[in-house]
Parts: C-alpha cells; structure tokens; sequence
C-alpha cells in the first residue's frame, strides 16, 4: 500500500459520494495505490449507511465507526492507528481539501526524501467569518508566545507524511491529543506549501466558537507550563500589592478587594485547567471505542 488517506467523517453525508469519487479518480489516473480509512464520528445522520455502501462499491474504501462522537482528534488518532501505507494524508470530507492538493502533497515528498512531512497552511482566511478569524490569528499569536511548540499560522492537519512519523505520533500515550502541537513536537524535517480551501459545497463547519475556544485552550495548555508560572507571579504580586496597601492605608479598599477577587479567580481557573487534563489522562479511559469496522483484515473480521 502506497498511500492511506484518513477521513474524519461527522455528520458529512451528503458529501461523501462525491468525496470519495473525485478522490479515487486522481488517486488512480496517477497510478497510487491507496485506501481511503473513513472514520465516522458517531454521526447523527446517515453518514455511517453512506459509508457502508461506498466501502461496497469501492474495496479501496475502509470504515470505522465510533460507538459516539468522540471528536476529530480521536477520529484521526483511529485511522493513524489502522493505517498500512508508506505514506500517511489526512484530509476532510468536505471537499475543501482538494485531492490535487493532495497529490502534490504527495509528489513533493517523493521528490524531496530528506523530507518526512508535507503540511498545508491557508494562504488567505478571508472567506472566514470575521469573528472566527479574529479568534484563530489570537490564538496562533497566544500559542506561540506561551508554548515551546510553535505553530505556523494557518497550518493544516491536511499533510502527507512517512510512516515513521505515524509511528511516533501513536506512540505517545496521552489520551487528550492536539495533533497539530504533535506534530510539532516530534519533529521530523516538515516543508510547508500553501493552498486555498475550495468553497464548501454543502452544509456549514461543525466546528462553533464554543469548540474553537475549547480545542485552542486545550492545544495551549498540551504543551506549555507558563500559564501556571504566569499565575504563581500574579499571585506574588497580589501579594505585594495588598501587603503594601494595608501597611500605607492600614485596610484594603473595597476596589482592592474585588480586584484581587477576580485576579484569584483567574488563577484558579488556570489551574484548574490542567488539574482537568491531568484528570482525564489518570483515567486511562480510551480515546475511542469502535462500534464497527468494514474492510479491514484483523480478528474481529474473520
């Protein structure tokens, strides 16, 4: 197997046929050997039936399905960890990733051995909703003045990689996963090219402000401690600053106090993100569970 393209799948099912159509096509017409490993998210929809029929009429197509949604993350940690090729993809279903994109990906790669990674980056947001780019240029900004991982500005998890490079990334064993700060961190000579997403033809983004918020959060506190060294030097400020009011003014002003009030419940509220994540990786809970299967050859298939 030369190429396995994973595809995270939530509710997508009326841009699966075409998906997998348009890409088979040029996968083929450039002689690739390739398996497409579609993972459904717990849709809500027919996702999971579409799937099943393709994987029919398509042997190159497999499918894992989740017992629920788990998350993108876990839905790419699934193929990564099913995946046969030489060469790894990982692309949405939404037809914005483009399977010429892809293939140049690919070809690049082959042209540069000393290279483990091609990776995608947005040259231009601007057909994004304003709020959404706002939040996403903030959060670049934050993550690479606080986290040792740095983050090239509009990256991708549309790349194509070696599979030792799949080797290491399921090797960590870390339950709670931000595979772009991953891929940083394992390292590997990655060249970046730039691509213009093709306009979704059906549905919107499944990704709100609410999950964009959560998924940047996340990705920050993955991989740097500085939150916490920055409320540890709050904390002694504060400090100061009441001891030196109360020994000036003998009392702290009620301005003093409810400052101090929300100062502290900043603090806490940083700490008590990474107690979370703490939390949920002592659990050891998986990052999945699989409900069902097509087209691979293991056990649970003979």
């Amino acid at each position: 197997m030369e190429l396995s393209v994973i595809v995270p799948c939530y509710n997508e099912a009326q841009t699966l046929d075409e998906f997998q159509k348009v890409v088979s096509e040029a996968l083929k017409k450039k002689k690739i050997t390739y398996e497409l490993i579609m993972v459904d998210d717990g849709s809500s929809d027919s996702t999971m039936e579409k799937l099943e029929l393709i994987a029919k009429e398509n042997k190159n197509v497999k499918v894992i399905s989740f017992s629920k949604n788990f998350g993108k993350e876990a839905a790419m940690l699934a193929g990564l960890e099913n995946a046969t090729g030489k060469y790894i993809s990982i692309m949405d279903s939404d037809l914005q990733h483009t399977p010429e994109v892809l293939i140049n990906m690919y070809n690049k790669l082959l042209e540069n051995p000393e290279y483990d990674v091609v990776a995608s980056y947005k040259e231009s947001r601007c057909n994004e909703k304003p709020l959404r780019r706002t939040l996403t240029s903030i959060f670049y900004r934050i993550n690479n003045m606080l986290s040792d991982v740095k983050l090239l500005p509009g990256a991708s998890d549309f790349r194509v990689f070696k599979s030792c490079v799949k080797d290491a990334i399921i090797s960590l064993p870390e339950k709670t996963r931000f595979l772009k700060g991953i891929f940083s961190w394992v390292g590997f000579n990655t060249i970046y090219v730039p691509y213009s997403p093709a306009k979704r033809v059906y549905g919107e983004s499944k990704w709100s402000i609410t999950k964009l918020i959560k998924y940047s959060l996340g990705g920050i506190i993955s991989f740097s401690n500085k939150p916490l060294i920055f409320t540890f030097i709050i904390g002694i400020i504060s400090f100061l600053v009441c001891f030196i009011n109360f020994i000036l003014m003998g009392n702290l002003s009620n301005r003093t106090i409810i400052l101090l009030i929300g100062i502290l419940m900043l603090c806490i509220g940083i700490i008590a993100l990474y107690i979370s994540r703490i939390y949920s990786n002592l659990l050891s809970r998986p990052s999945y569970i699989i409900r069902k299967k097509i087209g691979f050859i293991d056990k649970e298939n003979k």
